[in-house]
């Protein structure tokens, strides 16, 4: 099998070059709240995705195809610090995720391009949006 670390790397060098750091987040609820003991069953959860990235406009053919808006729908070209993060689970970014750019809080619409050829993801296209 074909190691992708060095792939990683690279491609998390280049985005922190072209962009800088940027970061993710996904608030989890909590549920089963007891209000006598003001506590939860389980408790809220917040998870934080940190990488490289740029934000860059849409592809307006790619953005027509997923009926998104270019003008109101930036992309976030994007890598992941930690190595192997896996594709399309929970460990990696999903809509509804969030991310401050410009002093704006954005939120993932949808995953655009994942390249993860072992299944940890080495760079992605995710489109945002207020």
């Amino acid at each position: 099998m074909t190691d992708y670390r060095a792939d990683h790397r690279m491609a998390l060098a280049d985005l922190l070059a072209a962009g800088g750091p940027r970061t993710f987040t996904r608030f989890t609820p909590g549920s089963g709240y007891n209000e006598a003991t003001d506590t939860y069953a389980v408790p809220p959860v917040t998870t934080t995705i940190p990488g490289g990235g740029i934000v860059t406009s849409g592809d307006p053919e790619e953005y027509a195809a997923a009926s998104l808006i270019v003008s109101t729908t930036p992309c976030v070209n994007f890598t992941p610090t930690a190595y192997p993060l896996k594709a399309y689970t929970t460990e990696f970014v999903m809509p509804g995720d969030t991310i401050p750019f410009n002093g704006e809080t954005f939120t993932v619409v949808k995953l655009l391009k994942i390249v993860a050829p072992d299944g940890g993801v080495i760079y992605s296209k995710i489109a945002v949006t207020k």
